[in-house]
């Protein structure tokens, strides 16, 4: 790809974790003028959810600099830790010789470093809502989520999203509802979110209102689901 031809108008990042810490992975998504695309994705073995989402941004911002980049060019991102850290909080811990207010070691220092010395004049951050219909979000989420998940996905120009042929664009209907419905439960698993019956007959399916309604603890697939104060619910992972 040309980088003074190709301009590009976009870019997506997202972070994921399994366990916090554990093994995590990280996506980026750049969309140039003439609509090719750039994914790049990688992972660490014992990580945490806010380094893997800075690791994209950083990953991202390194890309970027080989690019002309439109004006008010946007990174879009659903982590609202690296898009205060990137516009205020970095502006206050340079001041106090990269200390917080309270005069404790910036956690994950090495990467607001980083972050920092990459900024390109212009770029601006912007937050959107994770799990929305967002098209370059979920992209970006199921990159970090898969290479988290040891499933590698092929990095380039105009490549599908995943290699040895698990692709979200070609897979069938059924099984891309599926992964998503998977995706969706192991994040709320990771966050421990307490859910309502009907949430959690909503997200699980049919199939399940029977055991909910008991509102007593049962699994499902790879998932306890845990009643909890005789109105919630919380899912964990069965094998933590």
């Amino acid at each position: 790809m040309n980088s003074k031809k190709n301009i590009a108008i976009e870019a997506a990042t997202d972070g994921a974790c399994s366990g916090n810490p554990g093994p995590g992975g990280w996506g980026g998504l750049i969309i140039f003028e003439d609509r090719s695309e750039i994914e790049i994705g990688g992972s660490e073995q014992n990580t945490t959810n806010n380094r893997m989402e800075l690791t994209a941004a950083i990953k991202t911002l390194e890309k970027l600099k080989n690019f002309q980049l439109k004006e008010n060019f946007k990174l879009r991102t659903d982590s609202k830790y690296v898009i205060e850290g990137y516009t205020k909080w970095i502006i206050n811990w340079k001041r106090n010789g990269w200390k917080t207010s309270a005069g404790k070691s910036v956690q994950n220092l090495d990467l607001w470093q980083k972050i920092d010395h990459l900024r390109i004049k212009g770029l601006e951050m912007e937050f959107v809502k994770g799990h929305s219909g967002d098209k370059q979000n979920e992209r970006v989420d199921l990159i970090a989520t898969s290479y988290s998940k040891g499933i590698p996905l092929s990095n380039g120009v105009k490549k599908s999203l995943a290699s040895n042929n698990f692709s979200k664009q070609t897979a069938p209907t059924k099984i891309q509802k599926l992964f998503s419905k998977n995706e969706l439960i192991e994040k709320f698993a990771d966050k421990k979110y307490f859910l309502k019956s009907s949430e959690l007959s909503e997200l699980l399916g049919e199939e399940s209102n029977l055991l909910v309604k008991k509102h007593e603890l049962f699994e499902w697939r790879n998932w306890k689901l845990i009643p909890k104060d005789q109105q919630y619910w919380i899912i964990e992972n069965k094998n933590i």
